[in-house]
């Protein structure tokens, strides 16, 4: 029996880069009809393949906190007010502010109602979304990455990325990367939980997270685990987890779903609400943290404006058994078996991402 969700192991990174690699190469010497007809269960790879950081895009940039021209969003205390009888001309004193969040599920809440607040930015078919971001750990050097994806799915991406330039490129040259929807026999394949997430199909998703959790925990998982009958609900709650990881690290999706996953990922059995883990930049916030196979994922946001700042990653194997009840386990794997093994802690932060019109464009 499988009792890991598959390719969620804790060397999928590397497998998972070695995989762009080899697409890059047959991108180069194939032509379109003979990439039409790949088997989509490599695609599948590319969901969860190379990180790419995400949040909900405003109109124009968006710059994360902690980085130079960062400008969050504002998120102050609902106002307002009425005028004294006596004083019909006096401008209205202004109510007490709300009171601030200070446990945990209270900062998550109030970040995914501010970035499910932020202005949709009218993306149109035939965008890509831009991302810059700097990885860390795992088994390779820190680096910084930048990405385009196709917002239909329908067009080929670019990746910028030192770690995943091919021996002898040009390492700050743009890579080439596949659709996410490819044409099988003939015919389009079409987007959807968990292999082919594209921004136009979050768009089309409710904005409920309890309707967005029952659809994450319904979504036709039978590729992901072999045999299907093996899946276990655990593992179901950890790939619904993995799709949620996957929108913010590689898609990109307007605000009010952004805002609704947040809360459906903090919803999940299996998950917790945390404000102790910290982005390869440093930078703190709230966290949703859940398991993904053989790791214990953070996603992390900024605890005022929602702005996804990246993802921590540890290798359970370092850390305390999972309980009873499922949560995931708290600490931090010892100076020595960070020492030992780069790979037991992977980081990611979000530095800067926009809608663009074209892959390379990136102001």
């Amino acid at each position: 029996m499988n009792d890991r969700p598959e390719m969620l192991a804790a060397d999928r990174h590397r497998l998972l880069k070695e995989h762009l690699m080899n697409e890059i190469g047959r991108a180069e010497h194939a032509e379109r009809t003979e990439r039409a007809g790949r088997a989509p269960r490599r695609r599948l790879v590319w969901l969860v393949a190379s990180p790419l950081a995400v949040t909900a895009v405003a109109a124009g940039a968006l710059l994360l906190p902690g980085h130079p021209g960062a400008r969050p969003a504002p998120v102050g205390p609902a106002r307002g007010g009425s005028a004294s009888p006596s004083a019909a001309t006096a401008p209205p004193s202004p109510s007490a502010p709300a009171p601030e969040p200070t446990d945990a599920a209270g900062l998550l809440d109030r970040a995914a109602a501010a970035v499910a607040a932020r202005p949709d930015p009218g993306v149109r078919d035939g965008q890509f979304t831009y991302t810059r971001e700097v990885q860390d750990g795992g088994q390779w050097p820190r680096h910084e990455r930048r990405i385009w994806w196709s917002v239909d799915g329908q067009a080929e991406g670019g990746v910028i990325d030192p770690q995943m330039t091919r021996p002898g490129r040009d390492p700050n040259a743009i890579e080439p990367t596949p659709e996410r929807l490819f044409v099988q026999d003939g015919v389009r394949v079409e987007p959807g939980f968990p292999a082919r997430i594209t921004y136009r199909f979050l768009a089309s998703l409710p904005t409920d997270p309890v309707a967005l959790k029952q659809l994450l925990l319904a979504a036709d998982r039978s590729r992901q685990v072999s045999p299907p009958s093996a899946m276990t609900e655990a593992q179901r709650n950890q790939l619904a987890f993995a799709d949620i990881q996957t929108v913010f690290q590689n898609v990109s999706a307007p605000p009010a779903v952004a805002g609704a996953l947040m809360r459906a990922a903090a919803m999940l059995p299996g998950t917790s609400v945390v404000t102790d883990q910290v982005d390869a930049e440093g930078r703190g916030g709230v966290a949703v943290v859940g398991m993904n196979g053989t790791q214990r994922v953070a996603l992390i946001f900024d605890a005022r404006t929602g702005a996804y700042l990246g993802l921590r990653e540890v290798l359970l194997k370092y850390l305390p058994p999972v309980g009873p009840d499922g949560a995931p386990p708290v600490g931090e794997p010892t100076a020595a078996q960070l020492a030992a093994d780069r790979s037991a802690v992977y980081t990611t932060a979000a530095l800067e991402e926009r809608i663009v019109d074209r892959v390379g464009q990136e102001r």
